[in-house]
């Protein structure tokens, strides 16, 4: 699924830089500051969860919008989500369209407000 999400946002010219697990992601957003940070629930070492936690609770990262994805329990884990600070949730399978609508409305929100 993520070198689906990947390529898709790729057709419209975002560049993409891809985490094997949340522990890298974090240090990748850390280095790197994206636009945008897609996390799956479902990830080795940290699932997505703590990765969006630790993310919105640092003070250079919080502002970077956070997109959770998962294919399990959607009830479940779209609260969790939410506790957690995703700006959106997405349940697989993920519609390319709807994708990146969701990706260009958080991106020009993000830099509306700045």
């Amino acid at each position: 699924m993520r070198t689906v999400l990947a390529l898709t946002l790729q057709r419209t010219g975002w560049q993409i830089v891809e985490a094997e697990d949340g522990l890298q992601a974090l240090q990748l957003t850390a280095e790197l500051q994206p636009h945008m940070i897609l996390l799956d629930y479902n990830m080795p070492n940290m699932d997505g969860i703590e990765a969006c936690y630790q993310l919105k609770n640092h003070p250079q990262l919080r502002h970077i919008p956070v997109i959770i994805y998962t294919g399990a329990y959607a009830s479940d884990v779209r609260k969790l989500a939410q506790q957690a600070g995703a700006d959106h949730f997405l349940t697989k399978p993920i519609l390319p369209a709807d994708l990146r609508q969701i990706v260009e409305k958080l991106y020009q929100e993000r830099f509306a407000q700045s």
